[in-house]
């Protein structure tokens, strides 16, 4: 059946469209992919997604953004920006609106001292019959979609302008413009080599087509395929129309670059157990430790589907409860977010003026309760008192709602 309706697909109207990230070309580290999204009518929200070295900008800088249109200039913008002192991995966006057109697109990231710039082809296409979002690829999806950077109908995610894999790909689109007369929508997805041989390919998937939008998202584990550069290509087919379409967008497997540069994989405080960390930290060469938290990983996440949410995790507590004084990974918040993730229910004693400020963090998975204070008012909250063995002094639930 799969290959009858694949072979049918040879028939239908072929268009490609072509999704990729570009390097910044100048003194800062980076890349920027555009990404689209349908908003209403025949206006789509762009977002320039950029990922850049945070060691290449220690101060404030500024992104510069024009956009052209048979070589005039539509618009040109400049926004002032920040970045954390604590920031280890930072990926931000330009918002802008736009109709379908073939544009040309200039963007600038500059500080006082140093600058970078690409300038790129932004094509948005309109087709009345099947139309397309960006293809995103992502790190991971977010377990808490609605504090997440992105957020597109009940998804949560981070794009990955790098378009550096090591396990896991993530991906996300939409499709519009499904007509009530189209009989079957059919998809399929392929990874082919630099080669364009066709390494992975899924086996076709009857789309049900209940409304005239649809949400296309999941994940590629890539364990069984060797580091390299790739395009993952979706092949959308309206057998009713005579449609094709694909969506593509190249992407590169890297995993001991990945290991070697960033440095949460070095981060195993709260998951290695007390014999691992010991012999972790005995270790004196670089290569050695290198080697080995690359054994420790494989064994840890074989399938690659935790360590994208345990970075998340570990880059949103230093963003959310970091102190003058510590990273918020090494706070007591901090290790109970990177463990069990953001809280479902967060409750707050306001407590007479001169007394200890408490707060409980409750999971509803397994009834968890984790009751802090903040005894200095610096912000850094301890835990005093939780329902779970081995995390503060352990309280049965219903000491854990009064005040102590």
């Amino acid at each position: 059946m799969g290959q009858v309706i694949m072979n049918l697909l040879l028939l239908a109207g072929l268009t490609t469209l072509d999704n990729k990230s570009y390097v910044l070309d100048g003194t800062i580290r980076g890349y920027v992919e555009p990404i689209y999204f349908k908003l209403s009518g025949d206006i789509y929200i762009v977002n320039f997604v950029y990922s850049i070295n945070p060691s290449d900008i220690s101060e404030n800088y500024q992104i510069y953004l024009r956009v052209f249109l048979d070589r005039q200039k539509l618009m040109e913008e400049k926004k002032d920006k920040k970045i954390s002192k604590n920031a280890i991995y930072m990926v931000d966006s330009y918002e802008i609106l736009s109709k379908p057109g073939r544009y040309i697109i200039k963007f600038e990231v500059k500080t006082k001292s140093k600058s970078s710039k690409i300038e790129f082809p932004l094509i948005i296409e309109e087709d009345s019959n099947l139309n397309f979002s960006s293809l995103v690829l992502s790190s991971s999806f977010y377990e808490d979609s609605l504090n997440s950077p992105f957020y597109r109908n009940g998804i949560g995610f981070l794009p990955n302008p790098s378009n550096i894999f090591r396990d896991t790909i993530f991906y996300f689109f939409e499709i519009y413009n499904i007509k009530k007369d189209s009989q079957k929508l059919f998809l399929r997805y392929i990874i082919e080599d630099k080669n364009d041989s066709a390494i992975l390919i899924s086996s076709p998937q009857l789309i049900v087509k209940d409304k005239e939008q649809l949400v296309i998202s999941g994940k590629i584990p890539l364990n069984n395929i060797p580091d390299g550069e790739y395009n993952l290509k979706f092949e959308i087919v309206d057998l009713g129309l005579n449609i094709k379409k694909i969506l593509k967008h190249y992407f590169i497997i890297q995993r001991e670059g990945m290991i070697l540069n960033d440095e949460i994989r070095y981060f195993i405080d709260y998951i290695a157990s007390p014999s691992e960390l010991n012999e972790f930290k005995n270790i004196k060469d670089i290569k050695s430790k290198n080697l080995w938290i690359e054994k420790f990983w494989k064994i840890k996440d074989p399938d690659g589907s935790f360590y994208p949410i345990f970075k998340q995790r570990v880059i949103e507590a230093d963003l959310k409860f970091s102190t003058p004084f510590k990273k918020g990974r090494y706070t007591d918040m901090g290790k109970i977010y990177i463990l069990f993730g953001q809280p479902d229910d967060i409750r707050r004693q306001e407590i007479a003026l001169g007394t200890k400020s408490y707060v409980i963090w409750i999971y509803y998975d397994g009834n968890k309760k984790f009751k802090f204070y903040d005894q200095l008012g610096t912000g850094d909250y301890k835990l005093l008192f939780s329902n779970v063995q081995g995390f503060g002094q352990y309280l049965p639930d219903i000491e854990l709602e009064e005040n102590r």
